[in-house]
């Protein structure tokens, strides 16, 4: 069993705890645990951004260890990132049987634990379970946003952007709303009823008898309410 110290040192420097620092705290929290650390890793001249799997150090980690090995780490934050990653990482310690321990966290995020002859939950389960939900929040979230973003691009060039296409018009191959000349005429046709003081009702039920178009009377309304600013 191979007991690893994962040093992070910040180059952003927004929580950068010096060197000696975390090695006296790691190795006084596993001397708590009853063991003894093999090795310090220190990762240097790397952002906090940049997922675990891809920093010089985690990578030759990640591949080194074996089931039954133990990685320690100050803070939780320096080695999750985003719930995707988080639960990436997690899943794949967990397939090795390796355990991660945060100091923060005061426990293996990993795995289950024995203590007193019993198995305890700590708080591996409750990690792997926020991970999850926060996953598919940030999933969806990333999901919701390109949406809008390619509906608000698609405004901006002109197109439609999706829904019944409205009497009077017809979608184009261009994805543009394009007037239909014919059902104009029959819009212009309503307008001038309206204008006569034709009830909506009325005007419905002429649109029925000489074009054979069904509209209720608050289709009709909805229509001659319209702008038609398409």
């Amino acid at each position: 069993m191979t007991i690893v110290a994962y040093i992070f040192l910040d180059t952003d420097r927004t929580v950068l705890i010096p060197l000696v620092k975390q090695q006296e705290q790691l190795e006084e929290y596993i001397r708590g645990l009853a063991s003894h650390c093999s090795e310090f890793l220190i990762e240097e001249d790397c952002s906090s951004a940049r997922p675990f799997r891809e920093r010089k150090e985690a990578i030759r980690l990640l591949k080194n260890v074996r089931a039954g090995d133990m990685i320690f780490t100050l803070r939780a934050e320096w080695v999750l990132g985003n719930p995707q990653e988080a639960l990436h990482l997690l899943t794949l310690l967990k397939e090795k049987e390796v355990s991660l321990y945060c100091v923060d966290l005061d426990g293996d995020i990993v795995n289950k634990t024995e203590r007193k002859l019993q198995i305890n939950e700590g708080i591996a389960t409750l990690v792997f379970d926020i991970c999850k939900a926060l996953s598919v929040n940030v999933s969806n979230k990333a999901h919701a946003e390109a949406i809008r973003a390619g509906k608000a691009q698609k405004k901006k060039d002109g197109k439609y952007l999706g829904g019944p296409v409205p009497f009077g018009f017809f979608l184009g191959e261009d994805e543009c709303l394009h007037k239909d000349e014919q059902q104009q005429e029959i819009i212009k046709e309503m307008r001038s009823l309206k204008e006569d003081r034709w009830s909506y009702r009325n005007i419905a039920k002429k649109l029925e008898e000489e074009h054979n178009l069904k509209f209720s009377h608050e289709g009709v309304r909805r229509i001659l309410l319209r702008k038609d600013e398409y």
